[in-house]
């Protein structure tokens, strides 16, 4: 080995060296087009006079540097287009940080977009988040872009909609009276009381046929008010779906089955096929529905009918007639 080789490989060991700790700090741990042009000029600069670089050489790494400046401008580029297209978007990331290594999970909406050091960064919840390190991509925390106040002449209305599963598409039809509105991260609700079902077991993690743990959960959650994970079935088609809910009044009945009314069951206002006023009950209001009847009545009489004639009532004649009367005889 000459002595120039020997100087030209100590050469390349001190760039190397130079170089380690920007290298090690990319992220991905490829050499960037800089890198690459230093790389070359060096070899230019120590190469042996007595075997110079072939100008063919030369000028297959010359394209070969082109090239890799034309696609790390095509990759900013991407890299630019896709963070923009991320703003409001729900994002999941694992974030390296760079001094200790350490990895932490960040995770919301996207709310701006910045550039710094020749990289394109998110803003999330106030944090820069590099665009290479995320792993996952919702569609936000409030995706539907529907209007909510459209909707508000359902409240108290009763309607039929559907509850589906999102696992394998069954739907069930249920009833119930819309007590709120609730917009959602794909679609908004309504919030349907008084929904009467069918329990098919409880929605875990953990499958139980256990009949007395079920039911021992089921009467806990109904004494307490308290929300609860179920299945609710239709025994017509077999279909089951999982709600939240409720349960405000429950039913076991001697063959294992358990019926119950639900509260705060939520159904895609998409869903809904039917709309009905409350009937008005018998007992509300005594007396104010007759008087408003009596005061139409009056109101479609003509002028001077309205006046009642005491004695033209009672089939005898007037105080006045009577009066001329006397006075003829």
């Amino acid at each position: 080995m000459s002595v120039d080789a020997v100087a030209y490989q100590k050469t390349i060991e001190q760039i190397i060296k130079e170089n380690e700790s920007r290298i090690s700090g990319r992220d991905t741990g490829d050499l960037g087009k800089d890198d690459f042009l230093n790389l070359l000029v060096t070899q230019l600069r120590y190469q042996d006079p007595l075997n110079p670089t072939d100008d063919k050489e030369f000028i297959a790494q010359m394209a070969q540097f082109s090239a890799l400046e034309q696609m790390q401008n095509l990759n900013t580029s991407f890299t630019a287009t896709k963070a923009y297209s991320l703003i409001g978007k729900g994002i999941l990331a694992n974030v390296r940080d760079p001094s200790t290594g350490e990895i932490t999970e960040v995770s919301g909406d996207v709310s701006s977009v910045t550039y710094s050091g020749g990289k394109y960064y998110v803003v999330v919840r106030g944090r820069e988040v590099p665009v290479d390190d995320i792993i996952e991509v919702t569609e936000g925390t409030y995706a539907s872009q529907s209007n909510l106040t459209q909707f508000t002449s359902l409240m108290g209305c009763l309607v039929n909609g559907i509850v589906y599963n999102p696992l394998d598409g069954d739907m069930i039809k249920v009833s119930g009276t819309v007590r709120s509105l609730q917009k959602g991260i794909y679609e908004d609700y309504a919030v349907l009381d008084g929904v009467s079902a069918e329990i098919a077991g409880l929605n875990t993690t953990i499958r139980t046929t256990d009949v007395e743990y079920v039911r021992n959960k089921l009467t806990t959650a109904h004494k307490n008010g308290e929300h609860i994970d179920l299945i609710i079935k239709d025994s017509a088609t077999g279909r089951r779906v999982p709600v939240t809910a409720v349960i405000t009044e429950l039913v076991f009945d001697n063959r294992g089955g358990i019926r119950a009314v639900l509260n705060d069951v939520h159904v895609p206002l998409d869903s809904i096929t039917n709309i009905r006023k409350p009937e008005a009950k018998s007992g509300d209001d005594p007396g104010e529905e007759p008087e408003a009847v009596e005061e139409a009545e009056e109101a479609e009489q003509p002028d001077g009918e309205n006046e009642t004639d005491p004695v033209n009532e009672s089939g005898g004649a007037s105080d006045d007639e009577q009066a001329g009367d006397d006075d003829g005889n």
